[in-house]
């Protein structure tokens, strides 16, 4: 496991000379004024490391920007909004950790997922852990115990060999010193050599699945220490007799096509006896298929095969076999379905070798409760678009019955301010507060609203006046479309006027407009907007199955429809999902609709 620091010198060298390299190079320069050095360095290489999983641009901006403590306007100001908002998730991420002591790894775990509304952050975070780690002078096992606790999980959830594997490697060396180093003498080869013995194997199998006009993927790995000592103690024998140190997987298309290519593969290499298992033929009780052959090459190399259809890949890695190697780690639906998306993504980004998908496609998942904090770090789950009078009357009646002012991540907000995963939030409370009947229309959860209404004596829940808008005929400057009910050219349309000369256009039936003052709500029509990308979210309901979400981002894309996010939770094998796109012309809206109806498995699919 040998590294280097990285230079700056050698990281500039590594990137290309696009359009993010100034952005980059800003960053970095500022970054390297304010922050300690071990800081920036420790920056540096995670960068490095994003870099060579093929993340470009503005995360690699916001991997310097995430430990200062710059302002986020400033940061808006002299970057961009994007890189502000990664860095604002890291920081959060950052302050959860701090305050970790108070829950466990599990809850952990989804604290930061749930605060997580964007996959890059994820993958950030995970390679700054992984920078940490390698940096670590003295052996840090309460470090180690959360990388394996915390990290771990999700890396392999998500598909990131690259940093999973180094991070297993690191953890274990922490935790069981002696056990790593005995198994590091037994191995006589280092993995570099095992890693060069399998990408000749590889190429040797591609050369003949060409000859013979063979499709199918091949994907090579070498164990790692943790696998190795894993694999060890399951079959209680030693580093020597196990097979798979290199083993290669071939997905194909056809069950038929597995077994042809099993005879290619058994007469390009030796099988050994007793070494091949066929689970296809009798699948394991988890519904597991695969077919396994231990092999044998010309010059002694052992290595293991898998062959199997990318559908018992796909049901392998994600369905029902699917497994996680962290025991102390429970497994949790809702925690497992959103890496599985998550994952969905970076294979699909990858595949199309997109530029500007990770840009703009944010993994935002429907939550059934946020988690917020105390001063004293004790964990408040709530429901989404909880204020801080929800907050309060969660903590104790009195609280929020006395509730006056509120501080969110140590500034004072308004009571009808929306909290998200990971807010820290201290209430200010006054002798002289009162409930009062407006803030019934401020908070979102059960109790708080039976705890206002009775001490107020209100048995019927009181309901926003429908507002009459008032007409008008101005000239407006700035004209923007308002995104939470994301009006389209055949719905009539008011507009709400927020400062001198600038309106939000907003749907005749939003319930924002109806709550607004009738004196700031003008009547406006499509042709004073002119044209616009417009943003329209769409409702789809399916049968959960793998692959799903890749099928409605193809549709999506395919007929140039940008998306701005997702949205999903899957409750008895029934995928509820919401995506948010942007496009030029409304027309296009039906198309995706039918093109995404025609996908096996979708029950509904309809514009919100």
């Amino acid at each position: 496991m040998e590294y280097e620091n990285i230079s700056v010198e050698k990281f500039k060298n590594s990137i290309k000379k696009g359009p993010y390299y100034s952005q980059i190079k800003k960053a970095i320069e500022y970054s390297d004024k304010i922050i300690d050095q071990k800081q920036f360095q420790n920056s540096l290489n995670s960068a490095y490391i994003l870099n060579s999983l093929g993340i470009k641009g503005n995360p690699l901006a916001a991997t310097f920007l995430c430990e200062t403590k710059t302002k986020k306007e400033e940061i808006t100001k002299e970057f961009n909004e994007d890189i502000t908002n990664i860095v604002e998730e890291l920081r959060k991420i950052k302050k959860i950790e701090s305050q970790s002591k108070n829950f466990s790894s599990e809850t952990l775990s989804k604290i930061i997922l749930a605060t997580t509304k964007d996959i890059r952050t994820i993958i950030i975070a995970l390679s700054l852990k992984l920078s940490e780690l390698r940096n670590v002078k003295e052996p840090d096992k309460i470090l180690a115990k959360k990388i394996r606790e915390v990290y771990l999980p999700i890396s392999q959830k998500l598909g990131l060999n690259e940093i999973k594997w180094e991070l297993e490697d690191r953890a274990f060396k922490i935790e069981h010193p002696k056990e790593y180093n005995k198994l590091k003498r037994a191995l006589k080869k280092k993995r570099k050599e095992r890693e060069t013995d399998l990408k000749k194997i590889i190429n040797e199998i591609k050369k003949r699945f060409k000859d013979d006009k063979i499709n199918a993927k091949i994907i090579g790995r070498t164990k790692n220490f943790f696998g190795i000592y894993s694999k060890m103690k399951k079959k209680n024998c030693k580093a020597n007799e196990l097979h798979d140190l290199i083993a290669v997987r071939i997905l194909c298309n056809t069950i038929k096509e597995c077994y042809l290519i099993l005879g290619i593969i058994h007469s390009m290499y030796e099988p050994l006896l007793n070494s091949f298992d066929d689970y296809i033929a009798t699948p394991k009780k988890n519904n597991y298929r695969s077919i396994h052959t231990d092999l044998k090459t010309k010059d002694k190399k052992i290595f293991e095969t898998q062959i199997r259809t990318f559908e018992m890949n796909a049901e392998a890695e994600e369905g029902l076999p699917a497994h996680w190697a962290y025991k102390e780690v429970k497994k949790d639906k809702e925690f497992d379905s959103k890496l599985t998306w998550a994952k969905e993504l970076i294979e699909w980004h990858r595949k199309n070798k997109t530029k500007k998908i990770l840009d703009t496609l944010k993994l935002r998942f429907e939550e059934k409760k946020i988690f917020t904090l105390t001063p004293k770090a004790d964990i408040i789950e709530l429901t989404p678009d909880s204020t801080p009078l929800d907050f309060a009357y969660a903590v104790h009646s009195n609280m929020g019955n006395k509730c006056e002012k509120a501080k969110v991540n140590g500034k004072i907000v308004k009571l009808d301010h929306k909290l998200e995963n990971g807010d820290l939030v201290e209430i200010i409370t006054s002798k002289k507060q009162f409930p009062k009947r407006q803030w019934l229309v401020m908070v979102k959860t059960k109790k708080a609203k039976a705890k206002i209404k009775q001490i107020l004596k209100i048995s019927q829940e009181v309901k926003p006046k429908i507002i009459k808008p008032e007409i008008s005929k101005k000239i407006i400057e700035s004209i923007k479309i308002a995104k939470c009910c994301n009006p389209l050219p055949e719905n009539k349309i008011f507009a709400i006027k927020t400062t001198k000369r600038k309106l939000i256009v907003h749907n005749e039936n939003c319930v924002n407009l109806k709550r607004e003052n009738r004196k700031k709500i003008i009547p406006i029509n499509w042709k004073m907007i002119g044209q616009k990308e417009l943003n329209t979210k769409i409702k789809i309901q399916a049968k959960e199955k793998v692959n799903l979400l890749t099928e409605i981002l193809d549709a999506v894309t395919s007929l140039k429809g940008k998306i701005i996010s997702t949205n999903a939770k899957v409750e008895n094998k029934t995928v509820n999902c919401t995506i948010t796109l942007k496009t030029k012309k409304p027309q296009t809206i039906g198309k995706i609709l039918e093109k995404i109806n025609k996908i096996e498995g979708i029950k509904e699919v309809s514009r919100i």
